[in-house]
């Protein structure tokens, strides 16, 4: 029995997706919710992307530097921005990663 040519396209193109989007549906969730509230993720951060600073918009202006994010089980690079100074004598405290038992898990950056 032959195989007609478009038949064994649709087949060919039927199973080859099925085996592309299981792929897609089996992802692992690296976070943990502590007792505390914070959200810990299990992997670490990844090293810190180079970023090209653009010239400041003003002189009471500070540079926050980009940080990594973790968001639906990835990771996302938050780009630096300036940000103005709220008020005269605060300083910028840059968020970090912080490890942890079980993981890591973030402190935002604030004024102080």
């Amino acid at each position: 029995m032959e195989m007609s040519s478009g038949y064994f396209k649709l087949l060919t193109a039927s199973v080859l997706g099925t085996v592309l989007m299981s792929g897609c549906a089996a992802h692992h969730e690296h976070v943990v919710v502590a007792p505390s509230g914070a959200v810990i993720v299990t992997e670490r951060p990844p090293p810190a992307q180079h970023e090209v600073r653009p010239v400041a918009p003003g002189p009471n202006y500070f540079w926050v530097h980009g940080y990594w994010s973790y968001h639906n089980a990835r990771w996302l690079w938050v780009p630096g921005q300036w940000e103005a100074r709220p008020r005269p004598g605060v300083a910028w405290v840059s968020g970090h990663w912080s490890r942890t038992e079980g993981g890591w898990f973030w402190t935002p950056g604030h004024w102080d």
